[in-house]
């Protein structure tokens, strides 16, 4: 009756170790992000699609076509939201959203020198989907903390059945800035173009906040998933004595 009433208890006692170790396990994604969560810095910017080169002017699509290349681009490349984030060593992420995710493949993001020449492959992260819209939003790092980086941007148009190339800067929320044209032939209007508005303050749990809370609930799931384990090796056990004994 005792090793009856033990295994019970046991029996409930693990079911509540394996529910907590399967939240922990859920919430290990946010892990490579810890880091950024808890940033030192952190800015509103807008990405500026361009489908130009903005370094070289020069066109690398094969469409060669500015005209429709432009919106393209700016279909691809969301303009907002967009952020750029340091951590406390110094490291810059820059956070911004693409569109036509599920027209489009093999999405690759390098890093352009001083002579709009790609040097470096980004690998990036994936920080949302975002289905409904067909956006998603992502995540790199800039080597050596470059603040200012151009970026070419290129991938897979699946209804074109062929390879698009565009690019991105980043300029703080709301500053006018102005689009690239291909050389010679000029911008429709002199002016500087204003590609977003500056948003609204958004008051909630502040990052560095988010960064304990995720951290915690991390550490506290990997120790309950030892913990289950542990509780599912003595089930074992105590049912292989129970065996033999009767």
């Amino acid at each position: 009756m005792e090793l009856v009433k033990n295994s019970s208890v046991l029996t409930r006692f693990s079911t509540y170790i394996i529910f907590a170790a399967v939240m922990g396990a859920l919430l290990a994604p946010a892990a490579p992000f810890l880091s950024v969560a808890g940033a030192a810095e952190q800015q509103d910017m807008q990405a500026v699609p361009s489908y130009v080169n903005p370094i070289s002017g020069v066109i690398e699509d094969s469409g060669q076509n500015p005209g429709l290349g432009q919106g393209m681009s700016e279909n691809l490349i969301m303009d907002t939201p967009a952020t750029l984030l340091v951590d406390s060593e110094g490291s810059v992420f820059f956070t911004f959203r693409i569109g036509l995710v599920e027209e489009s493949a093999d999405l690759a993001i390098e890093l352009l020198d001083a002579d709009g020449q790609a040097i470096q492959t980004l690998p990036y992260s994936i920080v949302e989907d975002l289905p409904e819209d067909n956006m998603r939003d992502i995540r790199i790092m800039i080597p050596d903390g470059d603040r200012d980086p151009t970026l070419r941007i290129s991938l897979v148009s699946i209804p074109m059945g062929r390879e698009v190339i565009c690019f991105a800067t980043f300029a703080p929320a709301g500053e006018a800035v102005e689009v690239p044209v291909a050389e010679g032939l000029g911008n429709a209007d002199d002016d500087a173009i204003v590609i977003a508005e500056a948003p609204d303050e958004i008051v909630g749990i502040d990052d560095e906040d988010r960064g304990q809370v995720l951290l915690f609930l991390g550490i506290a799931g990997g120790i309950l998933l030892v913990m289950g384990a542990i509780a599912g090796v003595m089930m074992f056990l105590r049912k292989k004595n129970a065996d033999e004994g009767s």
